[in-house]
């Protein structure tokens, strides 16, 4: 076994272009057309989504899945049999004969290089992995549904977005790459990338054609540390999708924040590499995780071929399971949570019940009133800092007139009737209660929700604290969660006049060399007045302030978090100076 690692650097001025990351781990499969492991630890993010198996479905539409990205081993295993080829096109006579504007784009079409080759040059597979994998973890969902029949329901349209001569990572085709993908008629467009300028002007008509045409797009969120995803995440009309490992817990490079839809496998995520066509491996990322959801999609579209892109993607989200008590530190930032794809079936295909599966700890969803239900009250209470909550109404209200109630408690918020209900109402409170009791019509009556998290620059701390009892410990206030990006904090100690004051730290683990706890004397932050500057995973000396008054301010910028830090002081009369710090 050997390893490739594509080296995911960000500085404090990040300049990226298009970019994917993750660890890609490779490995000598088995070649048998199951491409099932022995090893089960291989197969567990696949399981962990609970895709059902289906041995009948109806072959009369195949469903589409264009995946934008590097190139293609399209003899691998476990991509070639699923390769759409398209019907309407002549091989060979230079025509463009189904009038799309591409020649001969029988199998797909490399958009950089402008020719009808999406296949990885020769020799450079360590370079050009990306598309394979992406690829063969939606057939692989595909197969774990459907089995032999699955390269019969999903096809994949393989669009080349990166040039043959490429010397970066750098998808600078990317937003051609979907155009190429809507005027194929894809039903679900992958794009495993992000970064880069977007420029409105020149692509956003793209988006708007594809949700007139009920083409679902999927971004991944990026891989940055970040709370910012950026395009083509960014655009409103793509859903997003974030990373956890194999325990529920955001994968530590991944973005996250209010636009990410999802979160679904991003660690060891077994898939096909490009380098022989029989070789497998595992690897990380939200390139992953949105693989995974293309999957996901694509066997619900096959399943429900009527079904819009906000149909699938709520079937999704309403049945998930919610992951914020697990990740406090981005309680509202992970989207609706974790995908289960069997109830997400059962969700879309059901025609009643779907008010049972409200969860009240989902960050986001909605609340269905149906005529069969005896339901009038529904409480939401997302684990974590949670500001508030954004409410909308969809579908059919009969009685436009019974008030929609909501409440803290016992204390009423706001009503509204249907009839006036604001188009997106915000309720701030941490948990809301929602009460209806109007009449129910023979259509589903829903009431949307999305939680609104509390800055996350303030979770923990915020402004400036001030202490004046003679000891007492301070901390980053993250408890046993990571401390939080873009920290801006001050803790201000104030002794007797003629006293000094004793800093000594017991904890201290932060991103080494970027992410500082700064000591002053007095209560300003300038350079005369430091004490002390201090980074990474060493105890810092016990020092003794020269004043009265000790100023720390605690600075992180938008990458990776740690657990933080504490200290204990306590006012003395000796001598200013530095000791040996305690020993861990």
């Amino acid at each position: 076994m050997y390893y490739l690692l594509l080296l995911n650097k960000v500085t404090k001025y990040k300049v990226v272009t298009f970019f994917y990351c993750f660890l890609f781990f490779i490995s000598q499969a088995q070649t048998d057309s199951s491409l099932q492991l022995s090893n089960r630890a291989s197969l567990k993010a696949y399981e962990m989504l609970h895709i059902p198996s289906v041995n009948h479905a109806n072959t009369d539409h195949i469903i589409k899945v264009a995946v934008v990205d590097c190139g293609f081993n399209m003899n691998h295993q476990a991509i070639k049999n699923f390769i759409y080829r398209n019907p309407k096109e002549i091989n060979g006579n230079n025509k463009d004969d189904d009038e799309n504007g591409y020649v001969d784009d029988i199998q797909g079409w490399d958009i950089a290089d402008q020719d009808n080759n999406v296949s990885i040059p020769e020799g450079r597979e360590s370079f050009f992995y990306h598309g394979t994998m992406i690829a063969g973890a939606i057939t692989q969902i595909a197969q774990r549904c459907f089995g032999d029949n699955a390269s019969k329901l999903i096809h994949i349209i393989p669009v080349k977005a990166m040039n043959n001569q490429a010397t970066k990572i750098y998808m600078e085709s990317g937003y051609e790459g979907i155009e190429y993908a809507i005027r194929s008629h894809a039903d679900i467009i992958v794009c495993a990338w992000s970064g880069g300028k977007y420029d409105k002007e020149k692509y956003g008509h793209l988006f708007l054609e594809a949700q007139k045409k009920g083409i679902l797009i999927l971004g991944s969120a990026g891989n940055f540390y970040s709370e910012q995803c950026d395009p083509p995440s960014s655009i409103s009309s793509v859903y997003v999708v974030s990373a956890v490992d194999t325990h529920f817990k955001k994968v530590k490079s991944a973005n996250y924040g209010q636009k990410v839809d999802l979160s679904a496998p991003g660690e060891l995520v077994y898939a096909p590499h490009p380098s022989k066509d029989n070789t497998f491996g595992y690897n990380d990322g939200t390139s992953a995780a949105v693989s995974m959801i293309g999957g996901c999609a694509a066997i619900l579209k096959v399943l429900q071929p009527k079904a819009s892109p906000d149909e699938i993607m709520r079937a999704l989200k309403n049945t998930a399971q919610p992951i914020d008590s697990l990740n406090s530190a981005y309680s509202g930032k992970l989207g609706a949570g974790f995908p289960n794809v069997e109830k997400a079936f059962q969700y879309l295909q059901s025609n009643t019940s779907k008010d049972n599966y409200f969860n009240s700890k989902r960050a986001e969803g909605d609340i269905v009133i149906e005529k069969t239900s005896s339901k009038t009250s529904w409480d939401i209470a997302s684990t974590g800092g949670i500001k508030g909550y954004y409410f909308s109404l969809k579908g059919e209200w009969k009685d436009s007139k019974s008030p929609i109630q909501f409440y803290f408690h016992d204390s009423l918020l706001a009503s509204y009737s249907p009839k006036e209900f604001p188009i997106n109402l915000f309720i701030q409170s941490p948990q809301v209660r929602v009460e209806y009791r109007g009449k129910k019509g023979n259509s589903a009556s829903i009431i949307s929700y999305e939680a609104m998290p509390i800055d996350s620059t303030k979770l923990y701390c915020k402004d400036t604290r001030r202490y004046e009892n003679p000891y007492d410990e301070i901390s980053d206030g993250s408890g046993s969660s990571n401390y939080a990006n873009h920290c801006d904090c001050k803790w201000q100690i104030t002794a007797p006049p003629g006293k000094r004051i004793k800093i000594e730290f017991d904890e201290l683990d932060t991103q080494a060399k970027i992410d500082y706890v700064s000591l002053f004397d007095g209560i300003y932050t300038m350079p005369e007045n430091i004490l002390g500057s201090f980074s990474g995973p060493d105890l810092p000396p016990i020092i003794i302030s020269n004043t009265n008054e000790v100023l720390i301010w605690f600075v992180t910028d938008s990458n990776t978090t740690s657990q933080g830090w504490h200290l204990n002081y306590s006012f003395t009369d000796e001598e200013a100076g530095v000791k040996p710090p305690l020993k861990k």
